[in-house]
């Protein structure tokens, strides 16, 4: 399968991408090394097998795959297991996120550390109007990515993000694009479009300048978007 040029895989094409690899190590919330079978795709979901004693419903898993063009970073949730032999359970994964090596985002995003709330808006699992506290770790013209403690956020939910900043208040109508697991409990890395970007150009362009201007000032920006898990 060949992915579109200069744009970073959808994540039907992941899902495709998996279940032609036929044979996926991936690695577990718990920390451990599973030995997936991938057997079709439709959409973002993929029917697997994999050790029965190893895996369970709700468990997030990453994998990296090898292509032609550039390694993906794929993340899924297990959404189904269920008993097939004594050893084998069959699974039903759906793919929450997925990223390319050589993917070139839109805007550079700088790393920062802010606190912030999003609003529910039109969203998958969580009630309009609720909010949830979120740290906002990066931050582009184009968009923001952020920790929270909750893991119900979705790719495609519809939210309001609200940050203050020295530059002026942030209000946004955002999309989610992608949302993965850290590792450290429930905590959640979420990556937000903005849905009007020049809406919110001043403050994010006045913004971005001044992060830019700090990032040259201390070589430690790179390292501290890595560490909460932001490439």
């Amino acid at each position: 399968m060949t992915m579109r040029e200069d744009l970073e895989p959808t994540l039907a094409e992941a899902a495709a991408l998996l279940a032609a690899a036929s044979v996926v190590d991936v690695e577990t919330d718990r920390g451990e090394s599973v030995e997936l079978w991938t057997i079709s795709s439709q959409g973002q979901s993929v029917a697997a097998s994999a050790p029965r004693l190893q895996v369970a419903s709700g468990m997030r898993l990453e994998c990296r795959l090898a292509t032609e063009e550039a390694p993906l970073h794929v993340w899924a949730v297990i959404e189904s297991a269920e008993y097939r032999s004594q050893s084998r359970a069959a699974l039903t994964l759906r793919v929450l996120d997925v990223e390319s090596e050589g993917y070139e985002r839109r805007a550079p995003r700088m790393p920062l550390t802010a606190t912030g709330v999003i609003r529910a808006g039109v969203c998958d699992r969580i009630p309009p109007g609720e909010r949830i506290p979120a740290r906002i770790v990066d931050l582009s013209e184009s968009g923001a990515g952020m920790l929270v403690d909750d893991i119900r956020p979705r790719p495609g939910d519809r939210m309001w993000l609200s940050a203050r900043f020295i530059e002026g208040e942030l209000s946004a109508d955002v999309r989610v694009a992608h949302v993965r697991p850290t590792g450290r409990g429930g905590e959640m890395a979420v990556g937000c479009s903005f849905i009007d970007p020049e809406a919110v150009r001043g403050v994010t362009s006045r913004l971005v300048a001044r992060l830019a201007g700090a990032g040259r000032d201390h070589g430690g920006a790179a390292t501290l978007r890595e560490s909460l898990g932001f490439e």
